[in-house]
Formats: C-alpha cells, structure tokens, sequence
C-alpha cells in the first residue's frame, strides 16, 4: 500500500513517530461476535503513523448492488491470521547491500478465532495458547543450555524494539455486554505468558453507565479471582475508583469498533441513551508510547519465568549432563608433553 497524504504529513512533522514505536506484536482474543477483527483494524487503520497494512477487505456486495462497509463486510477469523502494519522503513536485514528501504512490517496483530465458534471452547484456547508457547520455544531453543544465561543478560538482550523475538506483548481481551466465567479462566490462562489488557467491546451500542457499570464489575471480578491483567502501572484499587468514578486512563477500556457518525438532526438517527466515550485513542498512546518500555519489560519477563520452570523440569541426565559440561569448562587446560626434538647442530653443541 503506498504512502498516504495522512502518513505523509505526519511523517514530514514528527520523521521518527513511527521508529519509536519499533516491532510490536498484539494479539486480540474473545468469544465469537465481540468484534475482535474490527478492533484490529480500527486500531491499525486510524493510527496515523501507518505508512502501510495487510489488511484486505473481503469483496462483498448488498442486494442493491453496493458495498457496504459495516461489519459485515469482513470474513469471520476461523484460524490464527498474523496481519502486519508498518510505522517505518528499513533496509531489508536479507539484503544490506540493497539502496531501497521497503516497509517494515513492525507492527504485527494476532487475529484469533472465537471460542464460541465451536462447541468445545477449550480447543480455539489450545489453538491460541499452543502458538503463544511456540514462541517461548522457539526463542528458547536459541539459547544454549550449556551457556549459563543470567536473567539481567536476557533482559537486556529481549528488551528491545528491534524485533529480537516474536512473544506476544500484548493481549486485549474483548468483553461484550458481560462477564463470562470462560473469560475469567481464559485471561487467567493467558497472563501467564502475555499482558493481557482487557477491552469493552462496541460500547457505541451500550448506554454510558452500562459500560461504566460493567468496568466495575470486571475489575472487582478479576481482582477476586486473582487474575494478574496488565494493569499499566496502577493497582487493582486505583483502577476500581477510577471506573466508579468515571475517570480514563486504565482498563478496561471502552472501546467503539466504529467511526464516529455526523451529528443529524433527523430524529430516526438519534440513539436513544448516551454512549460511552470511545477510549481507542487513549489505549493507542498508552500502548505505543508512554507504556511501551514497561509492556515490553513485562513480557520478556514473562519468558524468563516461563523459561525458569521449563529448565527446572528438564530430565535429570541432561541436567547431570550440564554440570558436566561445566566442571570441564572450568578446569584448567592439560597439555601433553612431546618428546623433544633435538637437530643435528644442537646435538654437537651439547658435546
């Protein structure tokens, strides 16, 4: 997709917006119709610093012949889809002879079926979880077990913004209407290995305290049954006053999966309730800006731990066989005298 007069714009106003955000990898999770797919884009689509985007729109006409662009308009995820957006240019890592720049590709989304598009939930759980742990895996399988690794060392190696691995840095989890006790289980599930933010979905269609209700209720919840959400550095207390209060800045946020309409004055487009405001430009800032640093920090951490029980229940022979390893490693080298060699001409200045 070339560049937009939008992106140009901004790019000519700020050159480095989109290189600070660096490679980011989301993912969206939640039951099935909660508008996980229309999330992604939106969040992608109105970002100002996208000069580029994978995003296809699926080809699809009304009964009058024309298109349509609501939510319709786009296929259901049946499978995990990685789709990818670029905030930069960069020379390809491939090709480092090559002159021009090509897109970065450094924001990725994680689209992801809804459990309740079929009838066991735990086996699209499986289908998520078993691609977040691959991650972990295939960064792990990187690492040799017989280099001791230090902690600090893999934080300072991981935590950067240059692509040094593929882990999922955050999860928003969708919640429409209500909370399910599958939600509760699943971001439970998932915090183990990813930040999971959780999201009021299509709150354009939710009366304003029904959202504000329903983000007491979620936070309460979460904080009894002992789910460790990313809470962007404000505790579950804090965040429950600010929802009771009505106050921004933490989750869950209220999210409206569509672009705000012109105001009418034709009464059959009026709604008859006031709707939450829509938090999206907040959950942008904070996610790629102001909180970054720390997200990423928390999920390499994530992998650390993670990585920490996964060594700890290694086979007893491949653990005796790195205590090995080491104990040769540390002894000093022993060299094999030769005989020496002695020529002619030393021979006859000995005698």
């Amino acid at each position: 997709m070339a560049t937009t007069p939008s992106t140009l714009s901004t790019l000519l106003t700020n050159p480095f917006a989109g290189q600070n955000i660096g490679h980011l990898r989301l993912a969206v999770v939640g039951d099935s119709g909660v508008g996980k797919t229309l999330f992604a884009r939106r969040f992608v689509e109105t970002l100002p610093e996208v000069l580029s985007h994978d995003w296809q729109k699926v080809e699809k006409a009304t009964q009058d012949g024309n298109d349509d662009d609501d939510d319709d308009d786009y296929m259901r995820t049946d499978a995990l889809t990685e789709m990818s957006a670029s905030t930069m240019m960069e020379i390809p890592w491939d090709n480092m002879d090559a002159d021009d720049e090509v897109p970065a590709r450094n924001l990725v989304f994680l689209d992801t079926p809804g459990y309740g598009s079929v009838v066991d939930a735990q086996t699209n759980f499986n289908l998520f979880m078993n691609y977040v742990s691959q991650m972990f895996e295939e960064k792990n399988s990187k690492i040799s077990t017989f280099i001791e690794v230090s902690n600090n060392e893999l934080m300072r190696s991981l935590v950067t913004g240059v692509g040094a691995h593929k882990f999922i840095d955050v999860c928003f989890y969708l919640i429409l209407h209500r909370l399910k006790p599958t939600d509760v289980e699943y971001m439970r599930l998932i915090s183990e290995k990813a930040n999971v933010v959780p999201i009021i979905a299509k709150v354009d269609t939710q009366p304003e305290k029904e959202v504000q209700d329903l983000k007491v209720h979620v936070l309460k919840t979460l904080k009894e049954q002992g789910v460790p959400i990313y809470t962007f550095r404000i505790d579950y207390d804090r965040l429950i006053h600010m929802a009771e209060t009505g106050q921004a800045g933490g989750p869950p946020f209220a999210v409206s999966n569509v672009a705000p309409k012109p105001v009418s004055e034709d009464a059959d487009d009026q709604i008859p309730f006031k709707p939450a405001v829509n938090e999206l430009p907040l959950l942008r800032k904070l996610v790629l800006e102001t909180q970054i640093t720390n997200i990423r920090q928390f999920t390499v951490k994530k992998f650390i731990n993670w990585r920490g029980k996964h060594l700890a229940q290694q086979p007893q022979q491949q653990q005796q066989q790195q205590q090995q390893y080491f104990q040769n490693a540390q002894q000093p080298l022993q060299f094999q005298q030769q005989p020496a060699v002695i020529n002619q001409y030393q021979q006859q200045i000995i005698r």
